[in-house]
């Protein structure tokens, strides 16, 4: 269960404040219009730290490509048992596994009448919300199966990406890890011996070498602060991005304009949308649950107000040009509304932004072995002008 904090009105125009435990918010607030509030605000309350602190190590060990197994497995077996036939089997095959809590507490909740949906939401942090979204949809609309599987297939997908910029990442930290590993050498070893002769004849040390020689110095007498600074500050901006929402959404719309983040949003929501419409749900409905799907505040705002003005009455086709989707996109949209097959042009476009994901990917290490030599290179470049230079005052001084 969870916890959510309202503020409302009774009958008689009483403020009633205060703290109530419901599966979800749709619960929670029809808890409260049975109690005769009418509510204002309505929100959930924060894990405690200690609890989201096990989730996160939980879903570290569990890895990144266990949800779409998951989600693949339970497709499969939907096919020929029950939903909790199928949780139970899993669970008795993940003995000794990091899941085999999680699916424990599925099987039971599931047992006791609770929505699937509503069950994963105890571990949210590990599901994510866009396929707890998404499994609420295939719960509703009965097409549970179905729902799963393409889960399945797409977190696949985005673990597959996830891991390709990984590996385009590896060479170039390893070459910049190589670099300052001789930078650590170099200021500790070799330019202390030239900071001595230097003092003894009474001369002074080029600045590029001063530099050097008093920030290593600086760094290793204060390492333990240093890093401990660096960890307090990873917590606060965390932290600051997650709570302050126009920092987020500032930093997701400069996401957008990176073509790489910009792609497997749009291919992420093509899916989606194309899959929602083919389940019978109706276009504003839709495009309001792939609002809620995207973690992208931007994407969010873009799509909220093209759910409106659908409402209204107007053209998908000629909204999404409006908010400046690609103009390949928007003639497959516009062509798709004109034919009456929506669906299938929205499943090229998915199939589009796949292709062009998968492009940039195919140049990313290239492009970030470079970026990482550069990098390298110019820090290789002080270092030898911060020991070549004083050799040659070497010969002044004698």
């Amino acid at each position: 269960m969870k916890k959510f904090k309202y503020k409302g009105y009774d009958s008689s125009s009483a403020e009633m404040v205060g703290t109530l435990e419901a599966e979800n918010y749709s619960e929670a607030y029809a808890a409260l219009n049975y109690q005769g509030v009418t509510v204002v605000k309505l929100e959930q309350t924060q894990e405690s730290f200690a609890k989201s602190l096990e989730n996160f190590w939980l879903k570290m060990k569990l890895g990144g490509q266990w949800n779409s197994v998951f989600f693949r497995e339970l497709s499969v077996m939907l096919g020929v048992m029950t939903l909790h036939d199928s949780l139970k089997t899993l669970a008795g095959a993940a003995k000794n596994h990091p899941s085999e809590k999680i699916l424990n507490e599925l099987v039971t909740a599931v047992g006791e009448g609770q929505n699937f949906s509503s069950a994963l939401e105890r571990y949210e942090i590990i599901f994510g919300g866009d396929a707890i979204q998404s499994v609420e949809i295939g719960e509703a609309s009965g097409n549970l199966q179905d729902v799963t599987a393409r889960l399945a297939a797409q977190l696949e997908r985005n673990y597959s990406t996830e891991k390709k910029v990984r590996g385009a990442m590896y060479y170039p930290l390893f070459v910049l890890l190589a670099a300052f590993l001789a930078a650590i050498i170099l200021v500790n070893v070799t330019l202390p011996v030239f900071e001595n002769f230097f003092a003894e004849q009474g001369g002074e040390l080029p600045l590029v070498t001063l530099i050097l020689l008093h920030g290593g110095k600086f760094f290793s007498e204060h390492l333990i602060l240093i890093v401990f600074g660096f960890i307090l500050s990873g917590i606060f901006f965390a932290t600051v991005y997650n709570r302050v929402k126009a920092i987020k959404f500032l930093s997701d719309k400069l996401k957008m304009k990176i073509k790489l983040l910009r792609e497997v949003e749009l291919r992420n929501f093509f899916g989606r949308l194309s899959f929602l419409l083919e389940s019978g749900v109706t276009l504003d409905e839709a495009i309001k649950l792939c609002a809620a799907a995207s973690k992208n505040l931007f994407m969010q705002k873009k799509l909220t107000e093209i759910k409106f003005s659908v409402e209204r009455g107007g053209n998908l086709g000629d909204l999404v040009a409006k908010e400046n989707f690609p103009p390949l996109y928007v003639g497959l949209i516009v062509t798709g509304e004109a034919g009456g097959e929506l669906v299938n042009m929205l499943r090229q476009c998915e199939s589009m932004a796949d292709f062009e994901v998968e492009e940039i990917l195919r140049g990313l290490p290239a492009k970030a072995e470079i970026f990482g030599t550069l990098i390298a290179g110019l820090i290789v470049a002080t270092l030898v002008f911060a020991v070549i230079l004083p050799i040659f005052d070497v010969t002044n001084l004698l």
